[in-house]
């Protein structure tokens, strides 16, 4: 089962240089909790962004480039997003996207969950978006309400959305 993970801002903001525009410890461990033990699927930049191999999780990097690869053996390389989103549908066991903006655009129209963080403000500068999508395609599934980040001030909640 395909299920998209992501933090999105007012606008659909998801990205600024190659990074998130915010840092919200809670949706972190939100992150950390649903996709240990999992597979998880991004892009290059998106993996190379990240701190290093997750721990407890397999890693599926797509990249267009034939010539990156990466020596940890939790990491998978694939230049066919086609064949892995197919693989990730069919799998009885849930596979997370985390990224990034492209391949969120990509495979929206296959997964059948998303755990949404939507936060309450604006990023100027963001040049990366999460696709728009619509409430008749999936329906909300959990609401945590909105809270509010005591270190940044910012206000988020965290949405479980089910494909209808």
């Amino acid at each position: 089962m395909l299920s998209i993970i992501c933090a999105v801002g007012k606008k659909g903001e998801i990205g600024k240089d190659g990074t998130m525009p915010w840092h919200l410890k809670e949706d972190l461990k939100r992150f950390k909790r649903l996709t240990l033990g999992h597979t998880i699927i991004m892009g290059r930049r998106t993996f190379q962004s990240l701190p290093g191999v997750l721990p407890k999780r397999a890693h599926i990097v797509i990249s267009r480039d034939p010539s990156f690869t990466v020596s940890d053996p939790r990491v998978k390389v694939s230049g066919d997003l086609d064949r892995v989103l197919k693989e990730a549908v069919q799998d009885p066991e849930e596979v997370f996207l985390i990224g990034g903006g492209s391949l969120y655009k990509q495979s929206i129209a296959m997964a059948q969950k998303m755990y949404l963080t939507h936060i309450d403000s604006s990023f100027e500068g963001a040049d990366t978006f999460f696709p728009e999508f619509s409430d008749r395609d999936f329906m909300v599934t959990f609401s945590s309400g909105k809270m509010t980040d005591p270190e940044s001030g910012l206000v988020y909640e965290f949405v479980d959305y089910e494909r209808g």
